[in-house]
């Protein structure tokens, strides 16, 4: 049963087609576009190569006999010349990382809500149809529930690939530091699944732990695609 605040929240800051009418930064799409571009920038070029070399560094000092059994790793990968596929993985990586940016300042300008990944309309040119509201997710009671608990699962899924196989590449020099970092994702992603389903507007206390893994991950295949194809010493 959803309640009369529920409905009167549903459709706060909605205009009469139910979409956004006072977003939290203007709808314009190359501003959202660049405002994606210094987020990702700082996590992709500061955050996780930061914190992936920074460990590497200290590991000679804190676990001595880990670093030596990575350093010998990596001479593996360089002599059989798999850097290459650590670099592809990266190529990858930041493409997708580009499709979330674009997509977002797309979002913008269409000023479509989360959790809606689409907008719908019935497609009628005349009659008393063709300016009905668009048709969008149910976001109160327990089918928004639903709805937000569904776009969590989604939005994991979507990353999915490239996180395992980014783990597994980590995993092959850095051994159970991948195993921590899985750890570090699965603890954010159910976090990120159960908030977002009690309220879209907490879902990022549990966003960042799970995508600083990530980014953690792509610093580390960064790491070995640097060290083993000859950018910098082994």
């Amino acid at each position: 049963m959803v309640s009369d605040a529920e409905i009167e929240a549903e459709f706060k800051d909605r205009d009469r087609m139910g979409l956004w009418a006072n977003p939290k930064r203007p709808p314009v799409e190359s501003e959202e576009r660049m405002f994606y571009f210094k987020l990702y920038a700082t996590w992709c070029t500061n955050v996780g190569p930061a914190l992936a070399w920074a460990g590497y560094w200290m590991s000679s000092s804190v676990a001595p006999a880990a670093r030596e059994r990575c350093d010998a790793a990596l001479v593996v990968v360089a002599k059989h010349d798999l850097g290459w596929v650590y670099a592809t993985w990266l190529v990858i990586f930041f493409a997708r990382t580009y499709m979330a940016i674009n997509a977002n300042g797309a979002r913008a300008a269409a000023r479509v809500d989360r959790p809606d990944q689409h907008i719908y309309k019935v497609m009628a040119r005349n009659g008393p149809l063709a300016t009905s509201p668009a048709v969008l997710m149910t976001n109160v009671g327990a089918a928004g529930r639903f709805n937000r608990a569904q776009r969590a699962a989604a939005n994991m899924d979507e990353g999915l690939p490239v996180l395992l196989t980014g783990l597994l590449l980590v995993a092959a020099v850095f051994g159970p530091v991948a195993f921590g970092l899985a750890l570090l994702n699965a603890f954010g992603r159910v976090r990120y699944a159960n908030l977002y389903k009690a309220d879209k507007d907490q879902r990022l206390a549990g966003f960042v732990p799970a995508q600083l893994a990530e980014q953690i991950s792509a610093g580390l295949v960064g790491l070995v695609a640097m060290k083993t194809l000859g950018l910098v010493s082994i």
